[in-house]
């Protein structure tokens, strides 16, 4: 009865060194060099069969035109939906820089700054009012919202 036989050289550079770690880790698990590289070689056989027979045994999908354009009209219905809100959070920004402005200039009326003329109350927050208006226009325009209508 004849026995198989695999030899293999390691003469490359940086070859020894593997020799060197296959040995060291045969070691560890306790077994030999060649048990070591048997089940090397199994284990690299049975990956490798194993994405071979998942890859032919699984069917290849197909895609109809009527799917990709019902796809595609959802992505559109998605877009509109996304503007629609983004309208809504921009009035909300404005309605909320409003209402800031509203208590800082009531906190200027507990607590005025000191200014040497006079000012009306109702004027100063009528000021105040615009000038957080302008500030959350501008806010709202430097912002990048994907497109001119969204």
């Amino acid at each position: 009865m004849s026995r198989p036989q695999l030899n293999i050289k390691f003469d490359g550079e940086g070859e020894k060194e593997l020799l060197e770690t296959v040995k060291t880790r045969a070691q560890d698990e306790r077994i030999s060099l060649k048990e070591f590289v048997l089940d090397a070689l199994k284990n690299r056989l049975t990956v490798h069969q194993s994405t071979q027979s998942t890859q032919s045994t699984q069917p290849k999908p197909t895609v109809t035109k009527l799917e990709v354009d019902e796809l595609k009209r959802r992505i559109v219905d998605i877009q509109i939906s996304l503007m629609g809100e983004v309208r809504k959070d921009r009035k909300q920004i404005a309605a909320l820089a409003q209402a800031i402005a509203l208590i800082e200039s009531r906190l200027d009326v507990l607590d005025p700054p000191n200014i040497v003329t006079v000012e009306d109350s109702q004027a100063r927050q009528s000021r105040q009012g615009e000038t957080w208006e302008n500030n959350a226009v501008e806010f709202l325009e430097a912002i990048s919202w994907g497109d001119d209508n969204g």
